[in-house]
Parts: C-alpha cells; structure tokens; sequence
C-alpha cells in the first residue's frame, strides 16, 4: 500500500472565532508567514518518516486551510523535498480557470522532476460561495474542465474548446508536463455518479472518510464501469482518505483523541455505528478514521485494501505532529507499505 501524508496549512496562531468565513482581521501577517513555513517543514518531515506522497488541498477564507492554490504550496514542497510524489487532492474545478490551472500543474511537474498527481474536485457549499459558483452547476463544471484540462495537456496542436461551462478561442499550453502523456489524475468516487464517471474515462479515483463497505460499494461501482469502458484498475487507481491518531498502544492513542476532544473513539475496526464512538468511519471528516497501535491500524488498512484501496492518504490529529511523525517512521510506515 502507498503512503500519503495529507497536510493542512493551518494557520499557527490562535483565532478567536470559528466557523466560515473567518475575518482577515484575525490573521496576523507575521504568523501567516510563519505558518507557511510550517507546512513546507511538515511536508520534509513526511519525506523523511518515510511517506511515498504527500498531498495539498485547495480551500478558502479559512485559517484552518490556507492554500487557495495548492500549486504555490507544491511549487515551495518541490523544491525542499525529492522523493515523495507532490499529490494536489485537488483543485476545485468550478472555482478555477481549467487552462490557467493546465498551465499551473505542468510547470509545477517539470519543477518538482515529475512528480505531480492531481484531484480535480467539485468542492463544498461553502467554497462554491467563494466565487459565486452555482452549486446546481458544479458537477457538470467539474467534469467539463477535467476533460479540457487533460485534452489541453495532451493535444499536440491549439485548439479550440466550446463547451456548455467553458469556452476558448485558443488553448495551448507550455510547458508541457514532464510525464508523458500527463500527470495521474484522480477524480471523486464518493458518489455513485462520480465514480462511473472516473471509471468511463479511464481515471484513477479517490474516496474519503467512508466505512470500508461503502469504500468497496464505490469501487464496485468504479471498477463496473471501467470494465464497461474497455480497461481494468487496480488497487494503485483506488486512493482513500482519512484522519489519523498514532500510539504506540490502543490505549495511548486513544488518551490523545480524549485529551484534544474526540471521545470514545476506540474501536476503530469494531463498526460500532456512528456516535457510539467519534473515531467510528461513519462520523465523515469530524471523525478519525484510524486510530490506535499498530495492529489496530493494520486491520483497518487490510479492510481497506479487501475493498480495493491501494494508497491512504492521511493527516494526523492531536499528539504533536513531530511525535506523530517519528512514531509513524518507526513502527507504522513498513508494515503498512506491506499491505497488499
């Protein structure tokens, strides 16, 4: 199983209010560079525990998300790490001007060595407000601008694109990206129509917060229609998603979960339904969807991979992210690579 490290871009500082949008007046221009700084280091950090990804989300008007383009965030981590693949998980396509983001990508995998995988996203109401975006649109948005932007990375000549959300005259772009013919892209298999989408169009697909038997519900789904479509995935197409608590016993993670909030959260294999503990897979982003010693995260991955997953993508909450770190290098990185 491949590795990812999904990471925040948090603001450092402390923010009196919560919710969305946040104030800008809460945002210390100091501490926002001192943030910034902060996530370049937690992305080495990953490289070194020995991550295979490390992945950048698009968000806005949030001091807990500061990366309105995951691209400037990739372009910085390119150039202080040489491994790890720079996964932008992803873009929100409605948001975006699909060349521009075209453009963007390709010179960001010729800056990182070629080592660029992308998620293009609808996103949520609330970012959909940030622009104006009409909600009722952003599915077929998202789909329209996935395809213009992979013809744009592919079509060898300019050409013209006249679509139902996006129009242009002339598109052709420089750079080209270093792998040919383009970098992986993934696409949302959360929903039913999403993940028949990816599987129609030959792309990878990637699924978070989800119990394993809805994991493999969408898979199922994916793979169905990928067969239909004349090409079979594997596990390397399916990517999940999730928050994780590490601890060098059961009962170590779960003091942390406790002591940050997350209560009853033990048991994280156990399937026990949603609100009987905060770590149960059911509680979607709030909750932690692995948690726990080495074995107890072990089974949760193995039930992962029984349902088609071949690469997690986690973030790591509560317990210090140094600690959590090293504690992941030493005990949990190996074993989970094994995973097949």
């Amino acid at each position: 199983m491949k590795l990812c490290f999904l990471g925040t871009g948090a603001y450092t500082g402390k923010v009196a209010q919560r919710g969305w949008p946040v104030p800008p007046e809460f945002c210390d221009r100091e501490e926002a560079a001192r943030s910034m700084e902060t996530a370049v280091r937690h992305y080495q950090w990953a490289e070194e525990a020995g991550f295979d990804w490390v992945s950048i989300s698009e968000h806005h008007y949030s001091p807990g998300l500061m990366t309105p383009n995951p691209a400037i965030l990739g372009a910085a981590v390119s150039q202080k790490t040489s491994r790890v693949k720079i996964a932008l998980l992803g873009p929100l396509v409605p948001l975006i001007n699909p060349v521009r983001a075209a453009e963007e990508i390709a010179m960001l995998d010729a800056l990182s060595g070629g080592r660029v995988v992308v998620l293009f996203l609808r996103g949520t109401p609330n970012e959909h407000a940030t622009y104006g975006a009409d909600p009722a649109q952003t599915r077929e948005m998202t789909q329209e601008g996935v395809q213009l932007i992979r013809k744009a990375w592919t079509e060898p000549q300019p050409f013209a694109w006249e679509g139902k959300f996006f129009n242009f005259q002339t598109v052709s772009v420089w750079p080209r990206t270093l792998q040919d013919p383009h970098p992986p892209i993934f696409f949302s298999g959360n929903s039913d129509e999403s993940a028949e989408f990816a599987g129609r169009n030959r792309l990878s697909v990637a699924i978070g917060f989800a119990p394993p038997a809805k994991v493999k519900q969408q898979v199922d789904i994916y793979k169905a229609a990928a067969r239909a479509a004349g090409w079979e995935p594997t596990s390397d197409n399916v990517l999940y998603r999730g928050r994780m608590i590490v601890g060098e016993s059961d009962a170590a993670a779960q003091e942390i979960a406790e002591r940050i909030g997350i209560r009853g959260a033990a048991g994280i294999g156990s399937g026990a339904p949603a609100g009987a503990g905060g770590g149960d897979p059911t509680a979607g982003v709030a909750g932690v969807q692995f948690m726990g010693g080495v074995d107890t995260i072990l089974a949760k991955a193995n039930a992962l991979a029984e349902a088609g997953v071949g690469i997690i993508d986690v973030a790591f909450a509560g317990g210090g992210m140094r600690r959590s770190m090293d504690l992941f290098a030493s005990s949990f990185a190996e074993p989970l690579r094994a995973v097949a």
